[in-house]
Formats: structure tokens, C-alpha cells, sequence
């Protein structure tokens, strides 16, 4: 009852023996289940103290003088619980005696004799609801010696702790949470000035060694702990394991799988509050995984801080990751970061650099696309990234950089085309990919290369038939044939790898990137050369989609004229159906006529004639895919105006001979300008009602002429003819829908042989057979 009423509490004690025998000249007490309880139990059940055996030597000497007679405490199998709820109300009032109202002070002033404090088996929590914190250690054993010094007293202990909640802040976890506490260290308090401390422990947590120091103060308004803590050759998990469970959370965004030499500084407040901590690390040759990269034999320092900004609240907005000083491997590629830095670690914030330089060869097993495959060249990486720390199809439009290379070849494998002594930049601002000043050879052609595509590093994720590519081309020279390839039907890449490549996801989406892009492109060349044609100044603006080619525009200088066209060019299995629209401007009609191979006919050929040509012409045609015409398909409507002009050797016309103006020269004609319209089918040509005016007669043509055997040509010669023409005779035309007075007919049809054979049609034949024809086409249309 005494006890009770010392200590404001209830007090409860199974057995007490008394032995003098057992420690003399000392006298030992037993006590046996012992309890202590406040005056709330009731209302929280929480016991204060409890122990099933305390064995207390007692200076007999001392308790007779009314000094402090405990010289050693053991207690076996026991629990301390100091418990606040979170009004405030404690039990902790228990841990200090009423006041002595005798006035004597004389024991209070007696120097402390305990020796010796031995625990087993006993656990001590500290369960603080208001200030949000609980600590609960279980005590397997704890020896401690006391000694009194002049400097303070000191603490030898030898402990075997299992930690089960060291929690600053229980809303955010405990610190070293299950982990086995093991150590032989001294531990000074200096009673002055409220000052607990240790330094350089060695001790083990479970196993891993580490070295301590720290200060606990208590003197002043604002009491505070430090703890320093050093370890070698740790590995990453148990540091998260040591740690409060968000911040594990925070510190998975990444995983190392090699040990680290740490160090970790947290201070705080005693009586409750954030405690700032710093960590810091090196590691050497480590795996490093992370949600982006995973990289090998990586060597980093770094650390880990709370409180970026001082004073705000120290919470995972404002806590920060920080590496340095970065060098590893990616796949075997060397990488470096000079930082890299994570901000805001409730919604984290990346901030890096990435520098490598590598063959590009070792690409091709690392990406292993199905169309390009590098057969050579050096590469460089620079790249920036600043953007949340999460994996989404968002991810890229964050990253900035460049990707530079130089003395490449690069294979196209789908069309088998090889690109020589390339060089060039790709330029990642954002989202968008910039190409600066790509290079290269391609069949002996020079190209200079240059282009945009916004939203890239975006759609490529998520839609890339909608990225569209803005491209540039350059070339002094532009040798046509050279690409004809482009004509060819797509094959699979031929290049087989031994095993899926890492980063095979990429791969395929830049295959189909280039495969369901749309390719703007807008071509620059100072010459361009087809076979005998050769065009300067040429403009083209070309899109190119997965499955045609529309020719917006196609420009160029030629001969002292101009031409220009457009259409497109949808891709077959085995052929291009094309549909073109060509508009030609006092060009040089042989050198056209023989670069376009006489446009499928030989009716009239480039070696027949001269003069300059102006031309609108509408076709569509097979292209094979060795890039020629099919003549067979072409459909084509040509309006045209020579001018200047002359038939040379043309032997339709010199078949003339043999009816009329026999002693006339029919090898060189020259004629006044020759319009007319022209209708191209099923390989025969239509010939609507023409005028021929030239130096050796007048004529009219109109028919068909065909490959086929169908040929069905009139001409009216007009007997104004007779007339020989002075060598200086200027031709003049008239117009077609002059009759041209007095005529004789003559009509030239396929003969036996298949040549065309000129015969005079008296009657007017072709014209009666026209008419009927027009009515029966008619009638069947009507």
C-alpha cells in the first residue's frame, strides 16, 4: 500500500522472499509477478509494468542512512508500456514519486549506487497516440554496468534487441522494423547538461554490420536526437527494409542488386515531429533497374534527403533522390550521367542526362528492326530528360537530346537499298524529332537530307499511321533511275538474329512507324537525269503513305521549257496502278518523247520529231515494279501544240508518196504549230481531226493508230496541193474545221503483212462508216 501511494498508482505483488545469504553483505529481494497500474487502467487497459521475476540487491548500509540502497536489478520476463492517448493523458506521471513533504533532502543528494541492470525476456514500448509515435522493442537481454565518472556516468552495455516498431511518425512507418539489434558499446549520460550519448558503436542489425554515434539532449525548450549511421558492403533491399514503409515506396522506383557502401544522418525533435534524414551511397559495378533503363556494371554515388527546401514539412513532396556521377552499361553500350536527380517523391520528378558513344553495329541485335540494319558507323547519344518518373505513352514527349552518327552504312531492307557515308543528327525537343543535316550516298546519287516530325516520340505509342514526317531532300544530281527501286514491292527484312532482341517492342514500333507513317517529302535537285532526258531546277513535293504515293507537284526546267506534274501511285502486290496529270510548257519534244519512251506508242517516236512541245496530259497506267510502263494499260487524253516542228523519216507520211507529189521531199517536213488531241487505249492511239500544214503539202488526219492490227487512218490531201511550195514557204495553219476544199481521200489500213498500206478512198469510206458508227453509239447510249 505504501508503494502504491508513492507513486499515485496501483501496485500488485504475487510473492516478495528475502535472502541474506545470496549476495552478502547485501540483502536480495525476489518480487514475483509484480504489476504496476495507473489510475485510467480501466478505461485504456494498458498495464504500466509488469515482471514475472525481479531480483534487487539491496546496500544495507545505505538504507539504514537513507541513501539510495539499490545496487543491482534483474528482471526476467517482463514488459514496460509508457502509453498517451491522444488527449494527452499519460501514464508515464508513474515514473516519478510524490513529493517528500519531511523536508529531508539528504537521499535525493546521495550519489546513486546501482551497479549493474540486467533485463531478459522483457519488452518496452513507448505508445504515444497524440504525437504519433511508438516505439516497441523487445529485449531478449540487456547487460548494463554502471559507473560513475567524473565527466558523466557511463553505461557499458552488451544488448540482444528485436526491434519491432522504432516509428517517428506511425502514419508513415517504422525505422528498422523486425530487425535483431545486436551490440558491446558504452553509452555516456551527462547529467548537467541532459545529454545522452555514444559514439562509434559497432553493432549489428540483423546480421549487417554497421557503426553508430548519436546524441539525445534534453536540456532546453526543444529537445533533440542526432544518430549518424555508417555501413559497408549493404545491400539495397535491406536498406528499403530498414526503412519506414513510404519511404521503401519512394526508393523502389529503382533496385539495386549489388551491395552499397551507405551512410544515413537523422535528426529530430525528442517530443515529437519529422526527423530529417539524409542518406548517402556508392556503389561499384552494380545492376541498376529502373522503370526506363536497366543497366549493368553501373558505378554511382548518390543520397537520399527529406527536406529539399528547409523549413517546409519533411514528407515525400519534399524529398529528393540524387545520383552522381553515373557510368554504366545499357546492353552493352557505354552510359554516363553526370546527375540525376528525383524531386517530389509523392509524384516524382526526373531530371537527367544520358551521354553514350558506341558502334552503331552493336544496334542491331539490341533493336532488331525488320528495316534497317547497320552495317557500320560510329554513334552518339545526348539526351535530357525532365518529366515524371512514370512509364506511359506520354513518357517520351518529356525527353530532349540528340543522337548523332557518322561514317555509317545503313541497309533498307525492305527494298534492299544501301545508304554509304552517312552522317547526321536526330534532335528530340519534346515530343518532336528535328533530322539536321543528314548525309549520305545512295547509288552514286549525293543526298543531303533534313526534316521534322511533331508529336512523334508521342504517336509512335499510341497512333503512328498519324505521325506525319515533314523531310527535305537535297541532290546536285539526281540520277532517276537510280531509285526505281521504289517501284518494287516491299519484301520482309532478310537479316534473321539468333535470338529476340532486348528492346524488340522498339523495334517493331519503329518498323511500323516507317512502314504506316506519312512521309512529307519535299525533293531539291539541280539536275535530274532519266536515261537521255535530263531536266534542271527540279522541285518535287511527294507525300508518301503506306500504300501509295501521291505526287502533289513536280516541277522542272527542261530544254528551255517547262514541265510540271502530279497524281499518284497506288502500290500493288506486282505493279503501281498510276495516275498522272502532266502539263509541258515549249520543251524539246524529241528529248521528251525519248525520256518518257515515246509514252507507250510508237506512233510518233523522238526519232520522227522536233520542235517545241507544249502538252496537258491526263493518264493512268501499270508500272512495273522494274519501273517500266506496261504499254498495254495506258489510258491516257494528251492535248498538245507543237511548235516549230518537223517529221523526220516519219513513214506513215512518206508512204504518201506513192499516191501523191512524188518528186516532193517527204524526209524533212516542217509544219506550222501541230494541235490536236490525242486519245491513248488498249495500246491504240486516237487521232482527232488534225492539221498538218507544212513545207511539203497540206494535210488532215484523223483515225486510229494500233499496235494491235486495228490501225484506221484517213487523210484528206486537198488539191491545193498541187502547187509545189517554195523552199521558203512559211506554213500557216487554217483550222481543222476548214472542209479544205477539193480533196482527195486516202486510207491507210493494216495489210497482210501487218504493215500499214495507203489506199485512196474514192468513196469516202471512213467517213461514211464514222457517222454510222456515231449513231449507233448513240442510240445504244440514249
Amino acid at each position: 500500500m505504501e508503494i502504491s501511494d508513492q507513486i499515485n498508482g496501483r501496485v500488485n505483488i504475487g510473492n516478495i522472499e528475502l535472502s541474506f545469504l545470496r549476495n552478502f553483505p547485501h540483502v536480495s529481494v525476489l518480487l514475483q509477478n509484480v504489476s504496476i497500474t495507473d489510475s485510467l487502467f480501466n478505461i485504456h487497459h494498458y498495464t504500466f509494468f509488469k515482471g514475472k521475476e525481479i531480483f534487487v540487491s539491496i546496500n544495507v548500509l545505505k538504507l539504514i542512512n537513507n541513501q539510495p540502497p539499490i545496487k543491482g536489478i534483474w528482471l526476467k520476463t517482463g514488459e514496460l508500456h509508457l502509453y498517451t492517448d491522444s488527449t494527452g493523458y499519460t501514464n508515464t506521471y508513474l515514473l516519478r514519486l510524490k513529493r517528500d513533504t519531511s523536508g529531508s533532502t539528504r537521499q535525493s543528494e546521495a550519489k546513486n549506487e546501482l551497479k549493474n541492470l540486467v533485463l531478459k525476456d522483457v519488452r518496452f514500448i513507448v505508445d504515444d497516440r497524440k504525437k504519433a509515435k511508438l516505439y516497441d522493442l523487445v529485449i531478449n537481454q540487456l547487460k548494463v554496468g554502471v559507473y560513475n565518472k567524473e565527466y558523466g556516468l557511463v553505461l557499458s552495455s552488451r544488448v540482444n534487441i528485436l526491434v519491432k516498431s522504432l516509428a517517428f511518425n506511425t502514419a508513415r512507418g517504422s525505422f528498422v522494423k523486425d530487425k535483431v539489434f545486436l551490440g558491446h558499446f558504452n553509452v555516456l549520460y551527462q547529467k548537467e547538461l541532459k545529454l545522452l550519448s555514444f559514439d562509434s558503436i559497432n553493432i549489428q542489425l540483423s546480421g549487417q554490420p554497421f557503426n553508430l554515434s548519436a546524441q539525445f539532449e534534453w536540456a532546453g525548450a526543444q529537445p533533440q536526437y542526432k544518430l549518424r549511421i555508417h555501413t559497408h558492403k549493404v545491400s539495397y533491399d535491406f536498406i528499403k527494409s530498414a526503412l519506414p514503409q513510404k519511404l521503401i515506396r519512394a526508393l523502389s522506383i529503382v533496385d539495386i542488386n549489388n551491395s552499397l557502401d551507405a551512410n544515413a544522418a537523422i535528426t529530430g525533435p525528442l517530443k515529437g515531429g519529422e526527423p530529417k534524414v539524409y542518406v548517402t551511397w556508392h556503389a561499384k559495378d552494380a545492376n541498376l533497374n529502373t522503370l526506363f533503363m536497366d543497366f549493368e556494371q553501373a558505378t554511382f554515388s548518390g543520397f537520399y534527403s527529406n527536406e529539399v527546401v528547409a523549413g517546409l514539412s519533411r514528407k515525400d513532396p519534399n524529398s529528393e533522390i540524387e545520383i552522381n556521377d553515373f557510368t554504366a552499361r545499357w546492353h552493352g553500350l557505354p552510359v554516363r550521367s553526370e546527375k540525376i536527380r528525383i524531386l517530389n517523391l509523392y509524384q516524382p520528378l526526373l531530371t537527367c542526362d544520358l551521354t553514350s558513344n558506341f558502334s552503331l553495329t552493336k544496334l542491331n541485335e539490341l533493336i532488331g528492326s525488320n528495316t534497317l540494319y547497320l552495317n557500320q558507323g560510329e554513334g552518339n547519344v545526348q539526351l535530357n530528360y525532365v518529366g515524371p518518373l512514370v512509364k506511359n505513352d506520354n513518357t517520351n514527349s518529356f525527353l530532349n537530346g540528340t543522337v548523332s552518327f557518322k561514317n555509317a552504312v545503313i541497309e533498307y531492307l525492305p527494298r534492299k537499298v544501301e545508304m554509304k557515308k552517312v552522317s547526321g543528327k536526330l534532335v528530340f525537343k519534346n515530343s518532336d524529332v528535328f533530322v539536321e543535316n543528314l548525309q549520305c550516298e545512295v547509288f552514286n546519287n549525293t543526298i543531303t537530307m533534313d526534316g521534322q516530325a511533331k508529336s512523334l516520340l508521342t504517336l509512335i505509342n499510341t497512333q503512328p499511321d498519324n505521325a506525319n514526317i515533314n523531310w527535305n531532300i537535297h541532290m546536285p544530281v539526281m540520277k532517276l533511275g537510280a531509285f526505281l527501286y521504289m517501284f518494287k514491292s516491299k519484301e520482309p527484312g532478310r537479316r534473321q538474329l539468333a535470338k529476340k532482341s532486348t528492346l524488340q517492342a522498339i523495334a517493331d514500333k519503329i518498323d511500323d512507324f516507317i512502314e504506316r507513317g506519312r512521309f512529307q517529302v519535299k525533293l531539291n535537285a539541280g539536275k535530274l537525269i532519266y536515261k537521255d532526258f535530263e531536266g534542271r531546277n527540279a522541285l518535287a513535293d511527294i507525300t508518301l503513305l503506306n500504300d501509295r504515293y501521291i505526287i502533289n507537284n513536280v516541277s522542272m526546267d527542261h530544254s528551255g521549257g517547262h514541265i510540271a506534274l502530279k497524281g499518284s501511285l497506288l502500290n500493288q502486290t506486282s505493279f503501281h496502278m498510276a495516275n498522272l496529270e502532266v502539263n509541258m510548257d515549249n520543251v524539246d519534244v524529241r528529248k521528251v518523247f525519248a525520256g518518257f519512251n515515246n509514252f507507250g506508242q510508237d506512233g510518233l517516236t523522238a526519232q520522227s520529231l522536233e520542235g517545241k512541245l507544249s502538252a496537258h496530259v491526263e493518264a493512268t497506267m501499270k508500272i512495273a515494279n522494274d519501273g517500266h510502263i506496261i504499254p498495254s494499260t495506258i489510258v491516257s487524253q494528251v492535248d498538245f501544240s507543237l511548235k516549230d516542228g518537223a517529221l523526220n523519216n516519219y513513214e506513215p507520211i512518206k508512204k504518201l508518196q506513192h499516191f501523191i507529189f512524188k518528186k516532193r521531199n517527204f524526209d524533212n517536213i516542217r509544219f506550222a504549230e501541230l494541235k490536236d488531241r490525242l486519245e491513248i487505249s488498249n495500246q491504240e492511239v486516237r487521232i482527232n481531226r488534225m492539221e498538218i500544214q507544212s513545207s511539203v503539202m497540206s494535210i488532215f488526219v484523223e483515225g486510229v493508230y494500233s499496235k494491235k492490227g486495228t490501225t484506221d487512218l484517213s487523210i484528206q490531201v486537198p488539191l491545193s496541193n498541187l502547187k509545189k511550195r517554195d523552199e521558203d514557204y512559211n506554213p500557216e495553219n487554217i483550222g481543222v474545221n476548214k472542209k479544205g476544199g477539193k480533196s482527195i481521200f486516202i486510207r491507210g489500213r493494216p495489210g497482210e503483212d501487218g504493215n500499214i498500206k495507203f489506199k485512196l478512198d474514192l468513196f469516202k469510206w471512213y467517213n461514211k462508216e464514222k457517222k454510222a458508227d456515231t449513231v449507233l453509239n448513240y442510240k445504244v447510249t440514249g
